[in-house]
Formats: structure tokens, C-alpha cells, sequence
């Protein structure tokens, strides 16, 4: 998986007169000079929806300004403007940046240094998220500058374990949906999928689609939006787990075991996503 190469675009190659180089490492020396923004209020402001519709502002603007630096529109290791200077250019509050500016600094999008600004993290090609939003993996690799992509391994119905009945609220032996996928980013495998989902929350159709894409995006088609996850992460080595051509030697993998929740606090489905070691990469950010 290559890392993508920066280009001009929204964010203007202009920069204000540097402060001083900072030395990344013996190597690199990269200027701290601000991206400035270019003239873009309006396109800007125009790719914000109703939070109604599209989540909180912050969610918005924080979607917004990945997808501007996943683009390559700023290096790795450049300064982002001023939190006023990205609030007049969104036309948000100033509360609204600094939660945004948070998010992305918990998915390890950028870097804050106090006292300096905010600084595009030198990320690398691994695929990066953060555990703290609850997105699709399709969007987490998009938003990450890759093309994703599944592959359906397994789809069948059948009476849910014990345990998945526990997780997921149903009576013993209620039909399931046991979905097995294989996630890919640039045609790369970067994880497994084995998802269960209630028969119960699922017409012919949509027992059809699940697989060919987000699961998240069938389900909101019938109303069903996610809103929350309960996960539990845990290293996992096994040679049972994947399967295809690319299938990891080693067998090393990163387990984000969770049970979906839509609004109304019912769960929708119980999933474990295995991340190939190597590939993909989450963060956490811890305070004090």
C-alpha cells in the first residue's frame, strides 16, 4: 500500500513567513509555517449539512478537514491554521473547531502542541483510526485517502450461540445472520469481518445487499441509524481467522470485538473485525 503523494487543492500552498524550522529527526527538517487557507468560505460552509442529518457540526467539520488532508491537500508534518482562523472559514462557533480539532487529534489525524498550533500528523500508508467514533470501515479507509472495497466470504442464516443471543438481546435460538467479509483498501486486505445480525431487522433484500458494501448504509435505509458501540479490543494469533490469496502468515491480528446500538439503545448487531497487524492502525488518545 503506497502513501499518497501531497497536492495543491483546497488548503493554499501559500504560507505565512516561517517561525523557524522544527527537526522531526535527523533527516527531515520541516517548516512551521501555517497552510493558510485560500478563499473557500462559501465551498467550505456549503459541505456542511444539518447536524439533523449529517451528525454534529463538529463531526461535520472534522469529516471535512480529513478528507482535505487525506486529499493530500497539506503535508504531513504542516501547520493547520488558527482554530479562529478555520471557525471563520467554516462560518462555525470557535467550540465547534476545538471539538473537531480533538476528534482528529483522537484518530491521530493531527498533532496538538500547545503554545505552537496544530501540526498534520506524519501518518505514513498504514490505515489509521480512532476507537473513540463510531464509523464504518469503508469510511475509515476513504476518509484515509484509499479505495475500499469487500469481498464476501460467507453468508448464511442460523440459530445464534448462547453468546450472541446474551449480546444481542435475543431469545435462545433466534435466527441470525452470520456475515463473513474480507475488508480491502487499494485492493489490499486489511481486515476480516464476522458480523451477526438478527434476522428480525432484515427483509429479502437487504439479506441480499448485506455485504456488497457498508453494512451501516443498508441499515440506514430502513431507519435503523448507529449510534453507539460498547467494544473491547484485544490481540489476537490465529491461523483460523482469514482465508484468500493475501491471508497474513504470521496470523497476527488487532480484535475490535463491539455490539452495535441504534438510537433507541437496541442492538442491531454484534461484530468482530480482525485488523491484520501492519495494516491498519488504531489510536488512543489518553489525557492527564
Amino acid at each position: 500500500m503506497s502513501t499518497r503523494t501531497p497536492t495543491s487543492g483546497v488548503f493554499d500552498t501559500k504560507t505565512r513567513p516561517a517561525t523557524g524550522p522544527r527537526v522531526r529527526n535527523r533527516d527531515e527538517v520541516v517548516d512551521d509555517a501555517p497552510v493558510s487557507i485560500s478563499d473557500r468560505s462559501t465551498a467550505n460552509r456549503s459541505a456542511l449539512n444539518s447536524p439533523s442529518k449529517s451528525g454534529s457540526l463538529s463531526r461535520q467539520v472534522a469529516r471535512h478537514l480529513r478528507s482535505r488532508i487525506m486529499q493530500g491537500e497539506v503535508s504531513p508534518g504542516a501547520r493547520l491554521p488558527s482554530e479562529t482562523e478555520i471557525a471563520v472559514d467554516y462560518g462555525v462557533a470557535l467550540v465547534t473547531v476545538r471539538t473537531a480539532i480533538t476528534l482528529l487529534e483522537s484518530q491521530g489525524i493531527v498533532d496538538v502542541r500547545h503554545g505552537s498550533g496544530t501540526f498534520v500528523s506524519d501518518f505514513g500508508a498504514e490505515i489509521k483510526a480512532g476507537v473513540q467514533e463510531l464509523r464504518s470501515n469503508t469510511e475509515t479507509i476513504r476518509e484515509m485517502g484509499f479505495e475500499p472495497s469487500m469481498e464476501r466470504h460467507k453468508g448464511e442464516t442460523r440459530a445464534a450461540s448462547e453468546h450472541e443471543s446474551a449480546r444481542l438481546d435475543l431469545m435462545p435460538g433466534e435466527q441470525v445472520l452470520d456475515l463473513q467479509r474480507a475488508v480491502f483498501a487499494d485492493g489490499e486486505v486489511v481486515a476480516y469481518s464476522y458480523d451477526v445480525i438478527p434476522i428480525k431487522t432484515l427483509d429479502a433484500q437487504m439479506l441480499e445487499r448485506m455485504g456488497q458494501g457498508s453494512v451501516f448504509k443498508v441499515f440506514e435505509t430502513i431507519g435503523i441509524t448507529p449510534a453507539r458501540a460498547i467494544a473491547e479490543l484485544h490481540a489476537v494469533s490465529s491461523q483460523e481467522i482469514a482465508w484468500g490469496p493475501q491471508k497474513p502468515e504470521q496470523g497476527l491480528f488487532l480484535l475490535l470485538d463491539q455490539v452495535h446500538f441504534d438510537k433507541d439503545g437496541k442492538p442491531f448487531m454484534y461484530s468482530k473485525s480482525y485488523f491484520v497487524e501492519g495494516r491498519f492502525q488504531f489510536v488512543i488518545l489518553r489525557t492527564r
